[in-house]
């Protein structure tokens, strides 16, 4: 277990692979998993023919006398040497479909979930396949889809109306008979002569207006890759955890072994939680109840400093003024790892799905492939621009922390500044929140959420529940934030409402009654508490009103969130050493999400196959 000798100065270096819980490994597996998928579906892409686009065939308006008189060259990726010849060529020309099925196509009522619905036209093109095709000349070919391990045609016909149940066999009639006129796109070899139809498009008559389209099975493949890889790089994100936080974790993992024998009291943390003092105002103690109570695993991360016997000068120091053994003058600003297996997941999401946009709207597809493309790309661009912008402001606060001193109490001066403390109660004492039926003594600040159980049905009688907000409220009264060396006064009244981070920490209760239920949480005597804000000299009515010391500059002062510096503002239940394990490196905060918003743009601007 680590002491309090080992966070001093805590710093994890260049790297560090956090170490997992439960539910990390299961998303490092299933991280691994899709990552597997999207080699194998890139390796699997490879043994797909890398077919030409349909703009680089030859525009032919009839089958050639000799197929010598076309132009050879040799195939691309994806050919078996074994079935394929190595050089081959390809062509776009008109023909009548004389024998074999193509496709069938069908329309049929579709109902919708709202009882209505709508006639809908569909196509199913058959798998392996062999067809006579004739040109306007009347020379016939037989032309093959598909050989084994190549490419079943893509097509599209021009589709017959659709306001009645029907099905057809799109099949040629024969010499003779009434036939579809297709454009086709194929596929020739010289020695043998074969002809591989590749995808097809209906027209009327022997034209090419209406172009096949284009083949991308392979790019297909690939695509799925890419969005596999995106994918396994998001949940390896999401499955580390900032690597200060496991440090954390591990120290309160072994609390519970430390006060199991120890019982729970006022400001005492035991196998219960830790209980809050309950005071009225002048500071009277009064009666406290079993909750709420402090966790152990929310608590101080060593041991609770101790409540003093009495409150006769509150805002003066403790004995001779040392500091908590928490406090950050004491064990340092802890420093988290630079790279963690998080900002590699970062970059694989964000390429992979940056690529996977760029390649849908850029290479060699259908419409769909376009529209789609454009739509994700909008949607990265949009997604890029929010992550810069909560990364720059993530990347000032952590700064910020960083780069400004944590002032003792007894110190601290009007401007700028960073404090942590133990919260003690004020003249005001710690009046009795009530809500839910429970009343709940020894806060000095708090927020509760309400949430009732709802059910609803939906029109095929199928029935949902779910717990829906309800009402939030929060509220509090001053209270003196104490270190060691001093105390302050603080009230929360002046952070709630503003643009401040008011963190009131972990839930303290919860409970529920009938359909209805509630979450208490807050600050309460014995917390700690880490505040960044301005110190401002307190009014006369202030210090009337909640007591002062005119011998103590700490007693003139109070902290509110900083309004001339626009830098951030923060109240946060627990230490610095909680604030910053919430917290990653510069590098992942800020140069990560750059250097993917920098790429993305130049993407969105000069990508090109």
């Amino acid at each position: 277990m680590k002491t309090l000798a080992d966070v001093h100065g805590l710093d994890h270096g260049f790297f560090q692979f956090p170490k997992t819980t439960l539910l990390n490994k299961l998303g490092y597996a299933i991280t691994l998993v899709a990552l597997l998928i999207a080699g194998g579906l890139y390796l699997t892409s490879l043994a797909i023919p890398d077919v030409p686009r349909v703009d680089e065939a030859e525009m032919l308006t009839q089958l050639p006398g000799n197929v010598s008189e076309l132009t050879f060259a040799e195939v691309q990726d994806g050919y078996d040497r074994e079935e394929y010849a190595s050089r081959a060529a390809f062509i776009v020309v008109p023909l009548e479909l004389e024998q074999g099925g193509l496709a069938t196509d069908w329309c049929e009522w579709v109902e919708d979930e709202d009882s209505g619905g709508s006639w809908q036209y569909s196509i199913d093109f058959y798998d392996a396949n062999r067809l006579t095709l004739r040109d306007q000349t009347g020379q016939a070919i037989n032309a093959a889809y598909s050989y084994p391990r190549s490419l079943a045609p893509e097509g599209s016909v021009i589709e017959p109306p659709c306001d009645s149940s029907w099905t057809r066999d799109i099949v040629g009639q024969g010499p003779n008979g009434d036939n579809m006129h297709l454009s086709v796109f194929m596929l020739v070899e010289a020695n043998p002569v074969r002809y591989q139809v590749l995808s097809v498009a209906e027209n009327y008559g022997f034209q090419n207006s209406n172009l096949p389209p284009e083949v991308t099975q392979r790019e297909d493949r690939g695509r799925w890759a890419l969005l596999a890889t995106g994918l396994g790089g998001l949940l390896l994100m999401y499955s580390t955890t900032p690597s200060l936080k496991e440090d954390l974790r591990r120290i309160r993992n072994n609390k519970p072994d430390l006060v199991k024998d120890v019982t729970s009291g006022l400001g005492v943390s035991g196998s219960e939680g830790r209980f809050f003092p309950h005071y009225g105002v002048k500071y009277q103690l009064k009666d406290s109840t079993s909750y709420p109570a402090r966790s152990v695993m929310d608590d101080w991360l060593f041991e609770v400093p101790k409540l003093p016997e009495s409150y006769d000068a509150p805002f003066a120091q403790d004995g001779d003024g040392t500091l908590l053994a928490e406090h950050p003058t004491r064990i340092g600003t802890p420093k988290p790892a630079t790279v963690t297996p998080y900002s590699i997941g970062a970059v694989v999401f964000s390429l992979s799905f940056i690529w996977l946009s760029a390649d849908l709207r850029a290479r060699d597809g259908s419409s769909f492939h376009t529209v789609l493309g454009w739509g994700m790309t909008l949607a990265v661009t949009a997604v890029n621009l929010l992550w810069f912008f909560f990364a720059w402001k993530q990347f000032k606060l952590v700064r910020l922390i960083n780069d400004l001193p944590t002032s003792p109490v007894r110190s601290a001066a009007v401007g700028q500044v960073e404090l942590v403390g133990q919260v003690r109660p004020s003249v005001a004492g710690t009046p009795t929140m009530q809500v839910g039926g429970r009343s709940h003594k020894g806060l000095v600040a708090w927020k509760w959420d309400a949430y009732e159980y709802v059910c609803t049905s939906d029109g095929d009688g199928g029935k949902s529940c779910s717990w829906k907000h309800r009402e939030s409220k929060s509220g509090g009264v001053p209270f003196i934030l104490h270190d060691g060396s001093g105390g302050i006064l603080v009230d929360p009244e002046a952070w709630s409402g503003s643009k401040a981070k008011l963190d009131y920490g972990p839930n303290l209760d919860g409970w529920k009654r009938g359909k209805w239920r509630w979450e208490v949480a807050g600050f309460g005597v014995g917390d700690p508490v880490y505040i960044l804000g301005d110190c401002v000299p307190r009014t006369e009515d202030d210090k009337e009103m909640w007591g002062s010391d005119p011998t103590l500059g700490n007693a003139l002062l109070t902290v509110v969130p900083s309004t001339d510096t626009g830098d951030a503002s923060v109240m946060h239940y627990g230490t610095e050493l909680d604030v910053m394990s919430n917290n990653r490196s510069i590098f992942e905060i800020l140069i990560v999400p750059c250097l993917v918003f920098v790429f993305g743009v130049f993407m969105f601007l000069n990508y090109t196959p």
